[in-house]
C-alpha cells in the first residue's frame, strides 16, 4: 500500500470558557443540532512550500455536522477559537485580552455523529487570504444545521494564524495583498492541493478513522486503520464522491479552481472573491454562484484577466446592499456583539448576513448537488431578501 497517503488526525479541544463569560454566536436556523470537531491532517507526501523549515504540509480542519439532541445535549458548546487564535483575534480587532476567547458556537464539542451523517452532503470551505477558518463559524455552523457536513480548512502561512493541538502555531508570511502574480498562483495551487488532500482523507478509502479512547478535554492522536471499528469511530467515512465547494475572497478563487480540477466537486460558491488560476484560460462548464458587495465585480480583479467570462454555463452574480468585503466573514456578527469596535463590516446586521449567505448557498447547493428545488429563487430578485440584487447571470 505504498501509494496510500496516511493521515494522522488529532482532536483539538480548546479550553471551555466559564458559563457566565460566554458570548454566543447567532442561533441556528435549521432543524439539526450540530457537533464540531477539529482535526489535524498531515500530508506527508507534500513538502510545504511556505514553511521556513520545509516540513510536510500540516493542516487544521474543522468539521461541522448534524448530530442528535439525545446524544449531544449533555456535551459542552465549543468555543469559536482555540487559545492562540483567540489572542490573535483580540489583537487583530483591538479587543481587550480574553474577549474573543468568550465567543461560543452553537455546536457541541466532539458530539457523536448522527447515524446517517455519512449520507449527508459535504461542503468544503476555504477562507480568505489573511483570515482563518474560525472567522466564518456563524455561517458554517448554520449550514450544518440544515443538514450539510461542512469541512473548513486552514491554509497555513497565508492564514493569519493556525494553531495545532500541541501548541505550535503557523503565522502568516510577511505578505500583503495584492500578491505578486507568481506568489499568488503558487499560493492558489497550494490551497487547491489542500482541499483535494482533505477530501481524499475523508472519503475513507475503505477504511475508518478510529480511536481507542477519548478522555475529557485532552486530545488523542488517531491513525487510519484497516477494517471497521464502529464503537470507536472518530469520524464516519463521508461521501465526497459528489460534493460542493465554498470560499470567501481568495478562498472563492480556491473553491472555483478546485471545482475545475476535481470531478468530485459539482458546484462552487464564491463569496466576494476575484478569480485566478488556470480556470481563467481553461474555463469551467460547472455552475458557480457569486455573492459580493456592490462596488465591484466580485469575480474580476481589475489588475488581471476577468473571471466572469471563464464561467461558461450556469452562473449567477448577486450583490448585497450595505456590505463590504469583510461582511462575508463573522465580522458582521462581531459588530453586533461589540458595537462595531475594531470591525469594518458594513451595515447589514450579523444575523441577517448569515441568513442571506446561508439561504443563497443552501439553495444553490441543493439545486445542483441534490437536485432539489428549482431555478426560480436563484434567477430573480426575492421579496424575502430585498437587499440582494441579481446583477449578472448566464446559462
Amino acid at each position: 500500500m505504498a501509494n496510500l497517503r496516511l493521515a494522522f488526525l488529532t482532536v483539538l479541544s480548546a479550553t471551555i470558557p466559564a458559563l457566565g463569560s460566554r458570548v454566543s454566536l447567532p442561533e441556528l436556523t435549521g432543524s439539526y443540532s450540530i457537533g464540531l470537531r477539529n482535526l489535524e491532517l498531515v500530508d506527508y507526501d507534500r513538502v510545504d512550500p511556505f514553511s521556513p523549515s520545509q516540513t510536510p504540509r500540516d493542516l487544521m480542519v474543522t468539521l461541522f455536522y448534524p448530530t442528535s439532541n439525545t446524544s449531544s445535549a449533555h456535551l459542552p458548546l465549543a468555543p469559536q477559537f482555540s487559545p492562540a487564535v483567540a489572542s490573535y483575534v483580540d489583537d487583530l480587532l483591538s479587543l481587550a485580552p480574553g474577549t474573543a476567547a468568550a465567543l461560543t458556537t452553537r455546536a457541541h464539542l466532539n458530539a457523536p455523529f448522527a447515524f446517517e451523517t455519512a449520507g449527508h452532503p459535504v461542503v468544503i470551505f476555504s477562507h480568505g487570504f489573511g483570515f482563518t477558518r474560525g472567522l466564518y463559524t456563524a455561517l458554517l455552523q448554520d449550514l450544518a444545521s440544515w443538514g450539510w457536513v461542512v469541512v473548513a480548512v486552514d491554509h497555513p502561512y497565508d492564514a493569519g494564524i493556525v494553531e495545532y493541538p500541541d501548541g505550535r502555531t503557523a503565522k502568516a508570511r510577511n505578505w500583503s495583498w495584492p500578491l505578486d502574480p507568481p506568489v499568488r498562483e503558487s499560493a492558489l495551487d497550494t490551497r487547491v492541493a489542500d482541499l483535494l488532500f482533505v477530501l481524499e482523507q475523508l472519503d475513507g478509502r475503505g477504511q475508518v478513522v478510529h480511536t481507542d479512547q477519548y478522555i475529557g478535554d485532552s486530545y488523542v492522536k488517531q491513525q487510519r486503520a484497516e477494517g471497521p471499528n464502529e464503537k470507536n469511530i472518530l469520524i464516519p467515512t463521508l461521501n465526497v464522491s459528489r460534493c460542493v465547494a465554498l470560499g470567501h475572497s481568495f478562498g472563492g478563487a480556491t473553491a472555483v479552481q478546485t471545482l475545475a480540477n476535481s470531478s468530485a466537486v459539482i458546484a462552487a460558491a464564491d463569496l466576494d472573491g476575484f478569480l485566478y488560476g488556470p480556470v481563467i484560460e481553461q474555463g469551467t462548464e460547472k455552475p458557480v454562484l457569486v455573492l459580493g458587495f456592490p462596488e465591484h465585480f466580485a469575480t474580476d480583479d481589475p489588475t488581471a484577466a476577468p473571471g466572469w467570462p471563464a464561467l461558461h454555463r450556469w452562473k449567477r452574480d448577486f450583490t448585497v446592499a450595505g456590505t463590504v468585503h469583510e461582511s462575508y466573514t463573522d465580522y458582521s456578527v462581531f459588530a453586533d456583539i461589540w458595537g462595531g469596535q475594531g470591525v469594518e463590516a458594513g451595515s447589514v446586521p450579523g444575523a441577517r448576513m448569515v441568513q442571506i449567505q446561508r439561504a443563497y448557498t443552501d439553495a444553490f447547493f441543493r439545486q445542483f448537488l441534490l437536485d432539489i428545488g428549482d431555478d426560480m429563487f436563484l434567477s430573480s430578485n426575492s421579496s424575502q431578501f430585498p437587499e440582494v440584487l441579481l446583477r449578472r447571470s448566464g446559462s
